[in-house]
């Protein structure tokens, strides 16, 4: 169901196959990838979908009918390829209230070994039949983000506009680089005013974002935040990484692009998204240090009415792109 609204670009990129109970192919595709490298919130969002529909082919009375991740905590081991992929589950615990699977994707090498490319564990459960304790903590976003609106309901006048205006404090943004960076080119991501985010808080973003890009033959490709999308946005931030990559390109010693490899990934997914989607999310995106080469990312996913809808937190590593063009 979710197909239609996802748009179907996608939905064809992070389909499975199953060819066993606990096995299954995916083809990592291009068009979702970091100059050769598959995109690691792309691989994510393949991860979502194979968990949803490995319970419902193999365990379809778990958890209602229902189940979907709840947590996830992912290391990427090595570079994946774009092309064949195979994914292999191991039911770690099938429980009334949660289980737990792992997941591993492997790929062939040059020499036709088997190498293992990723491995997850994954926390399965029913977010829409949750019941227990639920008290409000009085946490907030803190600093208060410019405005908690999406541009569309900031101003209707200069929606998709790359300009400030007085109702409207969202300013849309290009992604540098498109042709390395094909995989959040599918993204239309819209950032705060630079004026009005302090010096002291240049370690956050705050961005919107839209399901929505132009294909090869100019037509605008209109989609909406599904659950498995969402897990993909949870690792796109364009303008926290540009500003990134300005700092260190301004010597000279290192040239554009840079390339931000993901090497491991912790999920945790608060509220699913309805059944048609959302089409704007909100993003804020926090990194404490970047020491050696090294990033660590804090990301909280929100919707338009202000609840929370995922945690995301990550370590990376800043890298030559070059690094990204090696043979596999």
């Amino acid at each position: 169901m979710e197909a239609a609204f996802h748009t179907q670009s996608f939905e064809k990129a992070i389909s499975v196959t199953p060819i066993s109970s606990h096995v299954y192919l995916a083809n990592l595709d291009s068009s979702w990838a970091i100059g050769d490298v598959p995109h690691g919130g792309y691989l994510v969002a393949i991860l979502y979908r194979l968990t949803r529909s490995h319970f419902a082919l193999t365990h379809p009375g778990r958890h209602d009918g229902n189940a979907a991740p709840i947590g996830m905590q992912i290391a990427y081991v090595r570079r994946c390829a774009t092309g064949p992929a195979q994914l292999d589950i191991e039911d770690i615990k099938l429980g009334a209230r949660t289980s737990l699977i792992r997941i591993t994707l492997s790929q062939q090498n040059l020499e036709r070994e088997k190498i293992v490319k990723l491995t997850g564990l994954v926390t399965v459960s029913n977010l829409a039949s949750e019941t227990g304790l639920s008290l409000a903590s009085g946490w907030t976003l803190s600093p208060k983000p410019a405005i908690l609106l999406s541009p569309q309901k900031s101003t209707s006048r200069d929606f998709g506009s790359e300009q400030i205006t007085r109702t409207n404090p969202w300013r849309r943004v290009r992604v540098p680089h498109p042709e390395f960076r094909k995989a959040t080119s599918h993204v239309e991501v819209h950032v705060a005013e630079t004026a009005s985010q302090p010096a002291s808080h240049r370690h956050l973003t705050d961005q919107w974002a839209a399901l929505r890009w132009t294909d090869e033959d100019g037509r605008l490709v209109e989609g909406r935040w599904t659950n498995e999308a969402a897990a993909f946005l949870l690792d796109v931030f364009p303008t926290a990484l540009t500003d990134l990559e300005a700092e260190a390109t301004a010597d000279d010693s290192v040239t554009a692009p840079m390339w931000f490899p993901t090497l491991s990934l912790n999920i945790d997914f608060k509220k699913e998204l309805p059944k048609d989607g959302a089409e704007w999310l909100f993003s804020r995106v926090t990194m404490k240090s970047i020491k050696n080469g090294r990033t660590d990312i804090e990301v909280v996913l929100m919707d338009e009415s202000g609840e929370l809808v995922a945690l995301a937190t990550q370590a990376g590593l800043v890298m030559s792109s070059a690094r990204n063009r090696v043979k596999f």
